[in-house]
């Protein structure tokens, strides 16, 4: 950003005479020819949000609504430009749709802008993994006649929210030949679904009620039912006279019988032996699709907004981005929810290769100056969704610095606990622009920080972008409830994040 020119107080103050702040109400601000659209956004939002619950279901589905809205892949047009070492790259021309994805775990979207690379790009970043439970390598067990997969949580959950609601399980597996492949059960009509069971009150007097909210459920308690009738021998000579012997389950003794006929089950639907479940990705989520909440269907109720939501957000915005001023990024995050682990974490080089990548493509240069210049004059929107004011607990918020549901876009100058320990807190110089942008184009916007100063805290990507040199700020969206099972998110704030990812996008500043 260009040097900012300064005035003097006495200057301002003469200028702008003084206002209290005031809350907006964003449903007061909609323009009535918006309902449509923000209905229509609020169906595929639910749509994405009630098909897509695993990571690799929401890439494969942003990869395949990029390509609709004319994405091409990144890598395959940096090998078909480069013709061969020596060539010079050429450089791919403004309004060009692009996408990369890495190790089928993360992935980045942009359009070439007008100006040159090195002046920067508009960059939203947004996770996409959600908690969830995990099952253990080996997680098939029977005891007293019912057969459990044992689960290891993912992220950030109150356990004791995840018994006696009906789940699904998805999974990408591959089996000892090296075929993979997905599978999913409990989410369609007449397919069975799944749960963890509870100790009934009648007996919970002394084994759980004295428990802290945290262990109310521990985590070696969080045990999938999945079965109860037994594998009986007449199965086992059924198998015997198929072709394929190795394919016979044996029938099992005592208490392995109901185990055998999981793993009859298994094998049957889905070729899997018991080991395979120990090189897969099986993940269990709840059993049931995002709904409209509230008499008036403003809100939406589902599984995941924490950080669906934006990424939902983003994609609709970059989609509807033609030939923007400056390079329009999005990069959608793995392992957010784990702290930003891994190869497709925030912390890892995921995205400085694709933006290095895609500096490449826009401009022709794969030095690494250009590269540095060009992240040093980015700016970027971390998109993450963040609690808001919880009506039946408000004592755990400063409800003068909160985020209230249906009061527009969250504006969070730093996040972190403990003395804002783990935040980047965004600079002032880019904060006005952001303000400026929003107030240009009318979009309600609210300040607020996560609980009070003492109460706990949470972070985002945010502090990893800005490690890159680059200007951050986290700008999202309220949600009740958040990493339970069934989150609350207002239909307008997600309607008016769309509005400043896309202006934000295409630097109408």
């Amino acid at each position: 950003m260009s040097p900012v020119k300064t005035a003097t107080a006495a200057k301002i103050a003469k200028k702008d005479p003084p206002k209290p702040y005031k809350r907006i109400n964003a449903w007061d601000e909609l323009p009535g020819k918006c309902e449509k659209l923000l209905e229509e956004r609020a169906k595929r939002y639910i749509q994405f949000l009630s098909e897509c619950k695993t990571e690799r279901e929401t890439l494969q589905r942003v990869e395949s609504e990029a390509r609709k809205a004319g994405f091409q892949n990144l890598e395959e047009i940096l090998r078909k430009n480069s013709q061969g070492k020596s060539a010079a790259i050429r450089p791919l021309k403004p309004g060009s749709r692009i996408y990369w994805i890495n190790k089928n775990r993360a992935m980045g979207l942009a359009v070439i802008g007008k100006r040159p690379v090195t002046e920067g790009m508009r960059l939203i970043a947004a996770h996409h993994d959600v908690p969830h439970l995990d099952l253990k390598a080996l997680p098939l067990y029977e005891k007293h006649g019912l057969a459990f997969f044992r689960t290891h949580h993912y992220g950030g959950i109150k356990k004791f929210q995840w018994a006696a609601i009906p789940l699904a399980l998805h999974g990408f597996a591959a089996t000892r030949e090296g075929k993979f492949f997905s599978f999913s059960i409990g989410e369609k009509p007449g397919e069975p679904v799944f749960t963890i069971t509870d100790i009934a009150p009648h007996l919970s007097a002394k084994i759980q009620n004295d428990r802290k909210a945290t262990e109310v459920l521990r985590g070696e308690e969080l045990n999938i039912l999945i079965g109860n009738r037994p594998r009986h021998d007449k199965t086992k000579a059924a198998d015997a006279d198929k072709k394929d012997k190795k394919s016979s389950i044996p029938a099992g003794k005592g208490e392995d019988r109901v185990k055998a006929s999981v793993l009859a089950w298994l094998h049957s639907h889905w070729g899997l032996q018991e080991e395979d479940l120990a090189w897969a990705e099986v993940s269990a989520v709840p059993a049931f699709p995002a709904r409209d909440v509230g008499f008036d269907g403003s809100l939406i109720g589902g599984f995941g907004h924490d950080d669906r939501a934006c990424v939902m957000a983003a994609l609709e915005a970059i989609m509807n981005v033609k030939t923007p001023e400056n390079t329009a990024t999005v990069l959608f995050f793995d392992k957010e929810e784990i702290g930003s682990a891994g190869a497709a974490g925030a912390q890892s080089m995921m995205g400085p290769d694709f933006l290095q990548r895609l500096v490449e493509a826009a401009s022709g240069d794969t030095s690494y100056g250009t590269l540095r210049r060009a992240l040093s004059e980015t700016l970027a929107l971390s998109g993450d969704t963040n609690a808001a004011i919880e009506p039946v607990f408000e004592a755990a918020y400063d409800s003068t610095n909160s985020g209230y549901l249906g009061s527009g876009v969250w504006v969070t100058k730093f996040s972190g606990a403990g003395g804002k320990s783990g935040s980047s807190e965004a600079d002032v110089e880019f904060i006005a622009r952001i303000r400026k942008l929003l107030t240009d184009e009318k979009i309600p916007y609210q300040f607020g920080e996560m609980g009070k100063v003492d109460e706990g805290g949470g972070g985002t990507v945010a502090k990893f972008l800005a490690q890159l040199n680059m200007h951050v700020l986290d700008l999202c969206l309220p949600v009740l409830s958040l990493h339970s099972p069934f989150e609350i998110l207002a239909k307008v704030d997600y309607h008016y994040t769309i509005e400043a990812y896309r202006a934000f996008l295409e630097n109408k500043m």
